[in-house]
């Protein structure tokens, strides 16, 4: 049985940007990790169209990084999703557009996959399925900043929660950058 999976960074305060990403080797890493069991890439449109903007270009010869081309690589010949009800089209290989999130298929996707779906950022479709309770699994990846005013968008904002979700804590990794990830499952 497969496991909706979400991997988002956040700012001890609480905000989601990718410009306080520490994305380093190590980094990529931990995220291979998750990737070693994903059998397709979730994201909103915002996420996406960062990634798909970032992604393809290194495989041309866009970073001499070897994480980032192994990245890339992975990224390119996975299975993405992109939820968004105003992208038209995409141009990035193996990606196809869902116009709307349908809880009944991503349940029908946990249900028959032996492998998982995961979410890389996109705090909005995250906060989404979790409102639906179809998240499994949280990975916070914890930079060290604060944002303050700089902030911008935090994870949960936009929606209001019916209730609470209790979580059980399942490990923590410390990178040598200063990020923590922070692991949880849905209690019970």
């Amino acid at each position: 049985m497969g496991k909706l999976i979400a991997l988002i960074n956040t700012t001890p305060d609480g905000f989601v940007g990718s410009e306080f990403v520490i994305a380093d080797a190590e980094f990529h890493e931990y995220v291979h990790g998750l990737l070693a069991n994903t059998q397709t890439v979730a994201f909103g449109r915002n996420t996406f169209e960062l990634f798909q903007g970032v992604w393809p270009p290194i495989l041309e010869g866009g970073s001499p990084h070897a994480s980032q081309v192994k990245m890339a690589r992975k990224l390119n010949d996975i299975d993405k999703t992109v939820f968004s009800s105003t992208l038209a089209a995409t141009k990035w290989n193996n990606s196809i557009i869902v116009k709307s999130m349908d809880a009944e298929a991503i349940n029908n996707f946990k249900q028959t996959s032996s492998m998982n779906m995961l979410t890389i950022g996109s705090p909005g479709l995250v906060a989404a399925l979790t409102k639906l309770g179809l998240v499994d699994e949280y990975h916070f990846s914890i930079q060290p900043v604060i944002a303050g005013n700089e902030g911008g968008v935090r994870l949960f904002d936009k929606i209001s929660m019916a209730a609470r979700q209790p979580l059980q804590f399942v490990g923590a990794t410390q990178l040598k950058s200063g990020v923590v990830i922070i692991s949880y499952q849905k209690a019970g």
